[in-house]
């Protein structure tokens, strides 16, 4: 398990890096337009990769270091973003973004990315 738990990590931990230099502006394409969010790297695949990667990464050291309470944590972080995301980052984004992130919504799932296109 312990083998597994550090492959998590390491990938949340890619994942939240990743995301978070796209978020801030680092690394996106420099060709075509641009539109006003980010809509690049695992955010083509996921619409919250920065949230999940760190709940991949306290899930990881979960299995890592046996504790149950850092998996009850890591669940807790995982419940509170979802509560966040829903009732105040998305009705917020849409307001600000309109149409173009309404489609966003429609074609990028929440947490768990859809491989095929």
């Amino acid at each position: 398990m312990r083998l597994v738990g550090v492959a998590l990590a390491l990938l949340g931990l890619a994942l939240a890096a990743r995301s978070a230099q796209l978020l801030a502006g680092r690394g996106r394409p420099q060709r075509g337009p641009q539109p006003a969010f980010v809509i690049a790297g695992p955010y083509l695949r996921v619409r919250n990769p920065l949230l999940g990667g760190v709940v991949l990464v306290l899930g990881g050291a979960a299995l890592v270091v046996g504790s149950w309470s850092l998996g009850a944590f890591a669940l807790a972080v995982l419940v509170t973003a979802h509560l966040w995301i829903v009732r105040v980052e998305e009705p917020a984004l849409r307001a600000r973004f309109g149409a173009a992130y309404a489609e966003y919504l429609r074609s990028v799932p929440r947490w768990l990315p859809r491989w095929s296109r």
